[in-house]
């Protein structure tokens, strides 16, 4: 089963794939959305507090996503994967909902609740996409599958950012809150027909109904490939954080106006889902099919290395553009898809449950820590302007040093 169609041509083969093709289908609706809402979050909070207040927002988000991934956790032991899912994208689009009523009245704090909850909302839905699929698949079947599954959600990004490029500033930034509401629905439907035609999966009798808690934590102590790759996203997203800050400081010093700012995000988003695009359907399956893992799982974070060195040699918008583009696309695309294959062979609560504080909550904690650093620095004065590529390139190195265990007993 080396290739996508010789996959299809077998009986289970053409059976998860509908499953999993549902799943992408569902995640390119929701990723729409998400792109409905990330730029018009970020611009609504700049036209309020200012760039320099983001690290305060985002020191918030571990707290959100702990109460998040807990309340998920408490969902799945009572009602099953597939109900949790359902809950947890509805209540997102409620949430949104509720934001587009109340923009006009209770802006500037909503504002910043608005900013944390699109932070959070999209990081726990979208590592349930991954449980399924890495229920749903053998370990080969993930190096097939995963890459075009991917593509879906990235083909739904790149529709959304293209959409709010060209027309946040006719429609307004606040009308894509609602927008992002309103993409979650279909979302919500193809996933449970995904459910239905794959079977929910079930856990074992030792791990039913959350016997081992809502997180089950312990599997982070017993499970050494899960430790690590939670070690490896907590420095990865240092990385992103640090990139992330130093672009939106220089987004905002050149584009002043809310509603233009709101294109220019639309339009680099767009262009990042293009690059994840292409990778996806056109690199990864390819890479993973020839490059070991641990090739494509250390050359990553070297690249990173290389780009937030010349971002310090020399800081420029294009180059900060640049270096975060290249993160977001390699992250949504190649690092995903091979990171996602290390699950498969674990067990329910492994793929369920640990994997949303070793992947979701991490993601975001790790973020969070990176803006309680900046924050202190701010207060304390001034933040030079090398800070950030400087912190990217220490922790890519932490990235790349911790990526050699991880892959150990798996090559």
């Amino acid at each position: 089963m080396s290739t996508l169609l010789a996959a299809l041509r077998t009986e289970r083969g053409r059976h998860v794939a509908g499953a999993v093709f549902l799943a992408g289908l569902s995640a390119m609706f929701l990723f729409c959305g998400y792109e409905f809402i990330r730029s018009p979050a970020e611009s609504i909070f700049m036209e309020q507090f200012g760039a320099g207040y983001k690290p305060y927002a985002i020191a918030c988000v571990p707290f959100m996503m702990a109460a998040m991934i807990y309340g998920y956790g408490l969902l799945l032991s009572s009602i099953g994967a597939k109900k949790a899912m359902a809950v947890s994208m509805a209540g997102s689009s409620a949430f949104f909902v509720l934001a587009w009523l109340g923009l006009g009245h209770a802006w500037r704090w909503l504002a910043f609740l608005l900013l944390v909850f699109k932070e959070s909302y999209v990081v726990v839905i979208s590592e349930q996409y991954w449980s399924f699929i890495n229920s749903v698949l053998k370990d080969e079947e993930g190096k097939v599958f995963n890459g075009p599954v991917a593509g879906l959600g990235a083909l739904g990004s790149l529709v959304g950012g293209w959409t709010l490029g060209h027309f946040a500033v006719g429609l307004g930034t606040e009308t894509f809150v609602l927008f992002a509401a309103l993409m979650i629905l279909p979302a919500v439907v193809l996933f449970w027909i995904g459910y239905n035609k794959a079977g929910e999966p079930k856990p074992d009798k030792d791990e039913a109904g959350g016997r081992k808690g809502p997180l089950h934590l312990s599997i982070l102590k017993e499970n050494r490939t899960v430790l690590f790759i939670a070690f490896i996203i907590f420095s990865a997203q240092v990385v992103a954080t640090a990139l992330d800050f130093r672009f939106t400081t220089l987004v905002q010093e050149f584009m002043p106006l809310k509603d233009a700012r709101t294109a220019y995000l639309g339009n680099f988003w767009m262009n990042v889902n293009i690059f994840s695009f292409s990778m996806q359907f056109l690199l990864t399956p390819l890479l993973l099919r020839y490059i070991p893992r641990r090739g494509i799982l250390t050359a990553i974070p070297a690249v990173h290395i290389v780009t937030c060195l010349l971002l310090f040699i020399y800081p420029s918008l294009g180059l900060a553009s640049t270096a975060f583009l290249l993160f977001k696309g390699m992250d949504y695309s190649i690092f995903r898809a091979s990171k996602e294959t290390l699950y498969i062979p674990f067990s329910y609560d492994t793929r369920y449950r640990a994997k949303q504080v070793a992947d979701a909550f991490t993601y975001r904690f790790a973020k969070g820590v990176t803006a309680l650093w900046a924050s202190g620095l701010s207060a304390a004065g001034t933040i030079a302007q090398g800070f950030y590529p400087a912190l990217g390139v220490v922790f890519s190195g932490a990235w790349l040093a911790m990526s050699f265990p991880l892959t150990a007993k798996r090559e």
